[in-house]
């Protein structure tokens, strides 16, 4: 009686176990889901990581992944109005992603320099890695100088990310 009744009570626990962890795992699915509605069962190929670097000062540093689907995983390194180090999860909307996608065509990459630098040791620093394919092809440090539409386009593109991070820090 006591060895069926601490059977039924270990298949319980185990049951409930399993439930918890097949739980934890669809809900890692869904927030890794593509934020854009697409036929594909394919993950989203990346299409550029953003990194705005610490500097000595209240810079905001961080570091985002944009994929082609236009989901963004974020992860915050200080001062941009999440907590440091913590992980989210944003959408780019569409029409906003077409035109990050215009703009990175526009800038033409390929021809920019690997790094613009500066003689200052206070100068925070931009990397951008644009892909094509899901492969890394061109990785660019930027402190100062360089071409205008490459100064423009992370000016852009940084006010694009602070954006949906304020609506994503008011949302319930």
């Amino acid at each position: 009686m006591l060895r069926t009744r601490l059977f039924n009570i270990t298949k319980q626990l185990m049951s409930f176990i399993l439930l918890l962890f097949a739980s934890m795992a669809l809900g890692s699915c869904i927030s890794q889901a593509s934020c854009q509605t697409s036929n594909s069962s394919q993950p989203a190929l990346p299409l550029l990581q953003f990194q705005k670097a610490p500097c000595y000062g209240p810079c905001p540093s961080y570091e985002a992944n944009i994929m082609h689907d236009g989901s963004i995983t974020l992860i915050s390194w200080g001062n941009i109005g999440i907590p440091e180090d913590d992980t989210v999860q944003l959408c780019l909307p569409k029409p906003e992603l077409q035109q990050l996608k215009r703009d990175i065509a526009a800038l033409n990459y390929t021809s920019l320099q690997d790094s613009y630098l500066t003689q200052w040791t206070d100068r925070p620093s931009t990397y951008l890695t644009f892909y094509e394919k899901g492969k890394a092809i061109k990785r660019v440090k930027h402190q100062e100088g360089g071409p205008e539409s490459l100064i423009t386009f992370q000016k852009e593109l940084h006010q694009k990310i602070m954006h949906l991070v304020k609506q994503k820090a008011e949302q319930p």
